[in-house]
């Protein structure tokens, strides 16, 4: 049984594909470098006959059976209700210095290293790393479990560290479980999708406009009315269930509806138009380096209605970003050095990953360098 799959692969690849050889002597034809090795293995999964045609099939057998939804989800306690498993992980697993093999790049020392660039240019930093679903809502997932210290213990580690270290933090998780407190019966999460509701991203810039309405920069702006914000409601269907790949769910996992806060022009030629980012990069003081917590609702339905948008509402000014999904650990830092013109004229980067970007981020955390080191300079 080992063997029928790739043997019976490679008479596919000569008879019905039309190849001289099959596809996985192509090993053999360029050196071994991971690159490489990377390479072969995504194509080999592209044209794999029973990845394209008998796994599908597979997955809808057991999600019918079993009810599992693979190794990217799990299916909560009650209807509906799914979680992205990297995110359970994170809160369940060592923190990520106490493992076996630690990992080469420390997010808190490059955390640092970012806030100590900014700073020789006169531009503070606020970290704000974004609970996942799991600890905001565990008794979704398990039965009996509430949220809690115990949950956050990864992420509050961190956060202790880069207090000490003097870099600027936003401890979300004590703000959205106060949240929770308030009205429990409130989701602050999508139920099949890895982020948060409108509400969750609504408080989410409420937290972090506290923060800046203490600076001394933000007390002499205008406080001239720019955005006024309306409720409106959409039918979202969760990333969750798309991640399984599992075939017909349009039938399986229905849609859910979410109320968003949408924030709209209030004045001017723009007026009654949802907020967009200033034409000008220098328009705004506040520049966020974000990940899809950052897009969800924002750039996607219903549009101006993220966290985003949110803080621009809150402190009535405008606010730039820069986003990229699942890539805020280092992507976005490159997309900044690469475009270092987005920093002119701000006072404030607001970094805000997911929590179990800290163990999983994509590409890791490298050390960037915004700007080229001066010779004689440490």
């Amino acid at each position: 049984m080992i063997f029928a799959v790739p043997l019976s692969q490679a008479v596919i690849d000569v008879t019905a594909g039309g190849e001289p050889r099959p596809f996985f002597l192509t090993l053999f034809t360029r050196s071994p470098s991971e690159r490489n090795l990377r390479d072969f293995e995504d194509k080999l999964e592209q044209s794999s006959y029973y990845e394209q045609k008998v796994r599908p099939l597979f997955q809808l057998g057991r999600y019918h059976l079993l009810r599992e939804l693979g190794e990217k989800a799990l299916a909560g306690n009650q209807p509906g209700w799914y979680f992205f498993t990297p995110g359970m992980r994170y809160l369940v697993e060592p923190f990520y210095r106490d493992l076996v093999e630690p990992p080469k790049d420390d997010p808190v020392a490059v955390i640092q290293d970012l806030a100590r660039q900014l700073g020789t240019r006169g531009i503070e930093l606020l970290v704000m790393p974004v609970p996942g679903k799991a600890s905001v809502h565990p008794e979704r997932l398990v039965r009996g479990v509430a949220p809690g210290p115990g949950l956050d213990a990864n992420t509050r580690r961190v956060l202790g560290e880069l207090r000490r270290r003097g870099v600027a933090v936003i401890d979300l998780y004590r703000v959205l479980l106060e949240a929770r407190a308030r009205e429990p019966k409130r989701a602050l999460y999508m139920k099949g999708d890895t982020h948060w509701t409108g509400e969750g991203a609504r408080i989410a810039a409420r937290a972090v406009a506290d923060w800046i309405e203490q600076r001394p920069w933000y007390s002499v702006l205008s406080r001239e009315k720019r955005y006024l914000r309306k409720t409106v409601r959409i039918s979202r269907r969760g990333d969750v269930p798309r991640m399984t790949q599992i075939p017909h769910q349009e039938r399986l996992f229905s849609a859910e509806t979410v109320t968003c806060h949408r924030v709209l022009f209030a004045a001017g030629e723009q007026k009654g138009e949802p907020y967009e980012e200033p034409e000008s990069v220098a328009g705004a003081l506040v520049l966020v380096l974000g990940d899809s917590f950052s897009r969800v609702f924002e750039t996607d339905e219903p549009g101006a209605a993220g966290w985003i948008s949110n803080l621009a509402f809150e402190l009535q000014q405008p606010v730039a970003s820069i986003v990229n999904d699942g890539g805020a650990s280092t992507l976005v830092r490159q997309q900044l050095a690469q475009d270092l013109g987005a920093l002119a004229g701000k006072k404030l980067v607001v970094w805000s990953f997911v929590e179990r970007d800290l163990r999983f981020g994509l590409q890791g955390w490298q050390p960037i360098a915004l700007w080229p080191k001066q010779p004689g300079k440490k």
